[in-house]
């Protein structure tokens, strides 16, 4: 079963795919939609790494055990200031933000064998998905990579590179919810529900 973080997640990408599919996506404002997905589906992974690190605390806590749960608290609310602060979950900052508030470290989950992978492309290709929705975002030209190119060659977000983001965003959702219930389970012997 996913963590709460997933089932968040897997909502809010269905909204991204829905701004993808959307019925008036004409050839005229196509890239207006395709831009609204991508930046739907980079915040449903910025909302899973913040949502995660939330449902961490909660399943970790122990209020019998009060010298641990005071420092369990205190470790919250540090935590709850860095979750305002944290904005821009590229390979680097997500992994980091996991590693310093959970003690969970993805970087051997965060691979994808059965497309050829290796954490060094999952890095390259999350940063690659920042980096497009911070260009539009801010109006630069998207960066030219293998999924931001049509057919024809033009630099342009299309309906096959959104899907491909989906697709890779959600795999990772999915290894992380394994790899910090694994994390849970062998640091703190508490089975979580997902």
């Amino acid at each position: 079963m996913p963590s709460s973080a997933a089932l968040k997640y897997n909502y809010q990408i269905g909204l991204a795919r829905l701004l993808r599919q959307s019925p008036s996506t004409s050839k005229s404002n196509a890239q207006t939609f395709y831009h609204a997905s991508l930046a739907a589906s980079v915040a449903a992974w910025d909302a899973y790494i913040n949502n995660l690190v939330k449902e961490f605390f909660s399943v970790t806590t122990d209020p019998l055990l009060t010298k641990y749960h005071h420092v369990h608290n205190l470790l919250l609310n540090l935590t709850d200031v860095a979750l305002k602060k944290f904005n821009t979950p590229n390979w680097e900052n997500s992994r980091n933000f996991l590693v310093i508030h959970t003690g969970y470290d993805p970087i051997n989950d965060w691979v994808w064998p059965s497309k050829g992978m290796a954490t060094v492309h999952v890095q390259e290709r999350l940063n690659q998905i920042l980096k497009v929705r911070h260009s539009f975002a801010h109006g630069f030209s998207i960066p030219a990579f293998p999924w931001t190119q049509s057919p024809s060659g033009k630099i342009r977000l299309t309906s096959k590179g959104l899907i491909e983001v989906e697709a890779f965003l959600s795999h990772l959702v999915r290894q992380t919810d394994k790899g910090i219930n694994s994390h849970v389970c062998n640091i703190f012997h508490v089975t979580p529900s997902w």
